[in-house]
């Protein structure tokens, strides 16, 4: 049964209420963008909000790099003509990001906004392409912006659009970008959607929704408003069918011409013209321009393509006399396409799929909405055609929208900070406020740098540790060191393997511990904050984490050299708990983690043949199909010493296949919640291969056998 969400709360403001500074980072912006509807949606909103009064910036995350004309410019008409602060996100070179591209811009708009969060008291993000990630990860860890309140809007997942679009998953960025905008809006202090419908298929594909969240319309911009209080519910004259969106599938490009291909058919002659006004896209690797022009071979129409206008002179060809815009989307959720033909009195067809009825006055519906097939579709173009076409009544008076986001936002200004939203505690009881943590360091007596990890562990704050030292790799029998001896404040007690497996030397130093917590660390970790550890156990608790890992820099170098002749010459952050992602790439984080006890057992440990590297991707991989909770931390607590002059079996592909294993295994216990997730896996496989027939030019191809080889 769908959910029914609230619309935003009334707010009474005093007046000279202080109004909050607004923070709007998206990557679509009107100027900077062309055509785009996160861009349209924001910036609606940021003018409404500037004309109220607020202080209002806008974060542009794609950087210096417009779609559309020069980034100075563009900063300087937001200033003169806006009076608003357009600011490109900074994006330094060094250290470079070990990251995909969402990932990548994440991070960098994470770094930013920390150094400006005393600026903003609002915050917006879109959640497609899940760049508020990094940013929320760290509201909800207690890392930053705790005076800060932010707000995601959800416009169209990337998942929902491939659904809509009909389309595979085409790389790994892809599922990336699915956990970050999940983890966005789950973490996020409030969510707010234009349609009931949207909401409602995110519960139906898994997304958990935070308590404060709402269904608002979008705000319409003032230059679309028709100077009609009411558009005439009367037929217009219809001499031009107006295709109005991008030229996709998604968008119903393929529907559309079929109506057309109906119209045309069985007589020579037509009175009417077709027009396609929307941005050109890519339709299987081929330019939807190209389609277009292949399917109107079959046309005794004339027609003709408008593609070079903003949204302001789109709609200004449209309110021209005799023409009919048909929105003929095979998905969608509150496109502001519909929106502004209502708002301008544009006769229109919009197709009566996703939250596109919620637009329009229930009244009218009847009139202008459609049942998305070609039969349907080229039916009422007909009726249109003969006995001229109707405009629509929106379903919520515009000047009342605008007037209640304004509202709104006043009233955020205004809450304590016992009044933000309530955030998941650990369950009471479950451990104390310093838990014994057990440092479990196992290392190779042939390697160098245990001196350097060990020091870093000598100045650690944390009150309530313990340092188990697993000595692999030397000449000696296996044991433990009956006396234990101290390193500063904490008990260090050693034990020794003579094995060089560093999988079953972890495992041996875990059986030797005593702590509610394990944080295990390697002979080429530097923890450099004396906070370190006392930061994760706070993390870990806030959150109610079973692992929690964090952001790594690595540098070049001795690992027992000055602070400053250590070079950062690259950071890697991970994503946390994504099993899909988990199953090609460690996203999860590394060996130096902190892990709850019970959770370990839980994965029963590391593997013991594990030589080197790349076994916290299978222990961690065993965590997250177990559907325990892995966290990341965004902020770097751990440097990694990377050594040139010893080989490295990172890359190994033998320890890759290992890794793998928890996938694969027969037998193998997934939670019920991460089963779901799975199913991804297999849909990124099947792109993979759809991608490769296409480049080969063998589509559904079984693929290439040569004889069996026997001998």
């Amino acid at each position: 049964m769908a959910s029914l969400f609230p619309s935003l709360p009334k707010v009474d403001v005093a007046r000279g209420s202080h109004l909050p500074r607004i923070c709007i980072a998206t990557w679509e912006i009107e100027g900077p963008s062309r055509n785009a509807g996160i861009g349209t949606a924001y910036t609606s909103l940021a003018d409404a909000l500037k004309r109220a009064g607020y202080d209002v910036s806008i974060l542009f995350l794609l950087g210096c790099h417009p779609t559309d004309g020069n980034m100075i410019d563009w900063v300087d008409y937001y200033r003169t003509e806006k009076g608003m602060k357009l600011i490109p996100l900074p994006m330094a070179h060094e250290p470079r990001i070990h990251a995909a591209w969402a990932s990548s811009v994440s991070y960098h708009t994470y770094v930013w906004l920390k150094e400006h969060q005393h600026d903003f008291d609002v915050i917006h993000f879109p959640e497609c392409q899940g760049l508020a990630f990094y940013s929320l990860l760290a509201k909800r860890q207690g890392l930053a912006f705790g005076d800060a309140t932010f707000v995601i809007g959800t416009h169209g997942p990337t998942f929902w659009v491939k659904e809509g679009s009909q389309d595979y998953i085409r790389n790994l960025g892809e599922l990336e970008i699915d956990f970050m905008e999940r983890v966005s809006v789950s973490a996020a202090d409030i969510v707010v959607s234009p349609s009931q419908y949207l909401l409602n298929w995110m519960q139906h594909n898994g997304w958990e929704l935070p308590e404060q969240t709402y269904v608002a319309p979008y705000v319409l911009p003032k230059t679309v408003l028709s100077e009609e209080a009411v558009p005439r519910q009367t037929r217009k004259k219809v001499r031009e069918i107006v295709f109005f969106g991008r030229l996709e599938i998604r968008k119903g490009l393929k529907l559309f011409c079929d109506a057309v291909d109906e119209l045309c058919a069985g007589s020579p002659h037509r009175d009417f013209e077709v027009t396609f006004l929307g941005k050109e896209t890519q339709l299987y690797g081929r330019s939807s321009i190209g389609y277009i022009s292949d399917r109107s071979k079959a046309w005794n129409v004339p027609w003709h393509l408008v593609a070079n206008k903003y949204q302001k002179a789109a709609i200004e060809y449209l309110r021209g006399d005799g023409r009919l815009a048909v929105i003929s989307s095979l998905a969608d959720n509150f496109p502001n396409t519909a929106l502004e033909c209502v708002g301008a009195g544009v006769p229109l067809l919009v197709s009566n799929v996703g939250g596109i009825p919620e637009i329009i006055d229930p009244a009218d519906r009847e009139n202008v909405c459609f049942e998305p097939r070609p039969d349907v579709l080229a039916e009422r173009i007909r009726s249109a055609l003969e006995q001229g076409a109707f405009s629509a009544r929106p379903s919520a008076s515009f000047a009342d929208t605008e007037g209640n986001w304004v509202r709104w936002h006043a009233g955020l200004s205004n809450r304590a900070k016992n009044e933000q939203p309530a955030r998941k505690e650990r369950p009471a009881g479950r451990e104390s406020i310093f838990p014994l943590v057990s440092v479990c360091f196992a290392y190779n007596v042939r390697e160098k740098g245990a001196e350097a990890t060990l020091a870093s562990l000598k100045q650690q704050d944390y009150p309530h540790l313990e340092i188990i030292l697993a000595e692999c790799g030397g000449e000696g029998s296996s044991g433990s060191n009956a006396s234990p001896t101290r390193l500063g404040d904490h008990e260090l007690r050693k034990i020794y393997r003579s094995g060089s497996e560093m999988g079953a030397a972890r495992n041996a130093a875990v059986r030797e511990a005593k702590g509610e917590y394990l944080f295990f660390v390697d002979d080429h970790t530097l923890l450099l904050a004396p906070n370190a550890i006392s930061v994760f156990v706070q993390v870990a608790q806030r959150v109610d984490a079973d692992i929690l890992t964090s952001a790594i820099s690595f540098f070049l170098g001795s690992s027992n050299g000055s602070s400053e002749s250590r070079l950062e010459h690259s950071r890697r952050p991970f994503l946390g708990g994504d099993a899909a992602t988990g199953a090609f790439v460690n996203c999860f984080g590394s060996t130096n983690a902190l892990v709850r006890r019970d959770a370990f057992d839980t994965i029963g440990g590391f593997s013991d043949e594990a030589v080197s590297t790349l076994d916290d991707w299978e222990l961690l991989s065993k965590a997250a199909l177990s559907g325990l909770r892995i966290e990341t931390m965004p902020e770097v607590f751990l440097w990694h010493r990377e050594d040139q002059d010893r080989e490295s079996m990172v890359h190994s592909l033998v320890n890759a296949v290992r890794s793998a294993r928890p996938y694969t295994i027969p037998g193998r216990q997934v939670a019920p919640a991460v089963e779901r997730i799975l199913s991804k896996v297999v849909q990124f496989g099947q792109g993979l291969k759809f991608e490769r027939d296409a480049n080969t030019g063998t589509p559904l191809s079984r693929g290439e056998q040569g004889p069996a080889v026997t001998g």
